[in-house]
């Protein structure tokens, strides 16, 4: 409690000084553990409460059950009906639990952000799942956005929608208690990722990557990024991440490999299995389509003792890469390189993309895999003589601009 300078009296709740989230990062594990309740930091600021001291018993509640929660953790019983409860009851349901591993790590931390976004009393989390109306969902909208990011804030509305779909439908509601779907019909924009945080490189970036990466003793790095840039293949497939759920298999592996002929892959977002031509004709007028990338092949030696060897592999381990040492090493690379902060290990698979389109060819399926064509309404079927038109153009286009290339000139 403060008094006024008119002498009134005013009061706030304040949080402990060892629930500050900036203490998440601490050195000292002790002060780390305090600030951390099953990962989360504390959602609960400290806040002015008011002077009308009726007002200040109702807020101060608020925030104390929303603090407690917080501490608790997992111990804390979640009140019927609010949207922490909905998010809880929606990760219980097989909507949630049968996605694959990655998009539920996605949909959780979008359900956490949202049920974390501070409100005028509390957090968004402790308030009625089926209170929430259009114009709240638009306001929480523009709040995402603003804390969260653009791409973050439409992605947190969109795993929302499916939420309170899932939720209000017939069988559903009389549980849940929503019996609308707010997010609906909002105006999300779903594609707000297209050239933020994912730009593309470019072919002298790619080039200096794989030499930096070649002379750290890392080649698996730079096949990877040949993988990526040349084939157009997803970063998961060229690096074949091992999946927690075991229901799918990634990578690149040595069998489907045909030097001087073709490579295939299946990709393990959409199964579709995609082959690539290596080569254009026979004979003394065979024109190599991806010198670049078996150039790269040429130079990565193979498992031994190994049923079916995938083709990139850690150097230390003999094993798949890990998500999180892929991307510090790959941070190592880049640095080294003296390459921007902004490339990322998807960017070669950006810029593979972008070389073909700026070849001329604007339907890519036949080599990406994608389902959809965004920039056509007419539908060309991906088939091999769409993949080699494809690469022709992309190998006149890199003559255009690089010059001639060769299997052994980036060495």
């Amino acid at each position: 409690m403060r008094r006024l300078a008119g002498g009134q009296r005013a009061y706030f709740w304040c949080r402990p000084a060892w629930a500050d989230p900036k203490l998440a990062t601490s050195p000292d594990e002790k002060v780390r553990r305090k600030a951390l309740r099953d990962g989360k930091t504390c959602p609960v600021a400290s806040t002015p409460l008011g002077t009308d001291i009726a007002e200040v018993f109702v807020r101060a509640r608020v925030l104390n059950e929303a603090f407690a929660a917080w501490r608790l953790g997992d111990k804390a019983e979640v009140p019927h009906g609010t949207i922490a409860w909905l998010f809880d009851w929606y990760r219980k349901q097989e909507r949630f639990t049968d996605k694959r591993h990655q998009t539920r790590i996605g949909y959780e931390r979008a359900m956490r952000y949202v049920e974390e976004m501070s409100m005028k009393t509390g957090t968004f989390g402790q308030r009625q799942a089926g209170a929430v109306d259009g114009p709240a969902a638009d306001k929480l909208y523009q709040r995402a956005i603003a804390k969260h990011g653009e791409r973050q804030g439409s992605y947190m509305m969109q795993v929302c929608r499916l939420v309170w779909s899932l939720a209000s439908r017939p069988g559903y509601s009389k549980h849940t208690g929503v019996k609308v779907n707010p997010f609906k019909g909002m105006g999300i924009k779903t594609s707000v990722g297209a050239g933020k945080g994912n730009r593309a490189a470019t072919r002298a970036e790619y080039d200096l990557y794989r030499e930096t990466a070649r002379a750290m003793g890392r080649q698996s790095m730079a096949t990877a990024a040949a993988l990526c840039f040349e084939t157009c293949q997803r970063v998961t497939d060229a690096f074949g991440f091992e999946d927690p759920d075991g229901k799918v298999i990634r990578g690149f592996f040595w069998d489907d490999y045909k030097p001087g002929e073709q490579i295939t892959v299946v990709q393990s977002k959409t199964n579709k299995r995609i082959t690539l031509p290596l080569v254009d004709g026979t004979g003394e007028d065979a024109i190599q389509l991806y010198p670049e990338l078996e150039a790269e092949l040429a130079r990565t030696p193979r498992q031994e003792g190994v049923e079916r060897p995938m083709i990139v592999f850690d150097e230390r381990t003999g094993k798949a890469y890990g998500i999180d040492y892929m991307q510090k090493l790959h941070k190592r690379i880049r640095i080294k390189a003296g390459l921007p902060k902004d490339l990322r290990f998807t960017s070669f698979r950006h810029g593979g993309i972008t070389e073909i389109g700026d070849s001329g060819e604007v339907d890519i399926r036949a080599v990406s895999g994608h389902s959809e064509i965004k920039t056509t309404k007419i539908y060309d079927k991906a088939n091999r003589e769409k993949a080699l038109r494809i690469a022709r153009a992309r190998r006149e286009h890199i003559a255009r601009v690089v010059g001639s290339t060769k299997p052994g000139d980036d060495e």
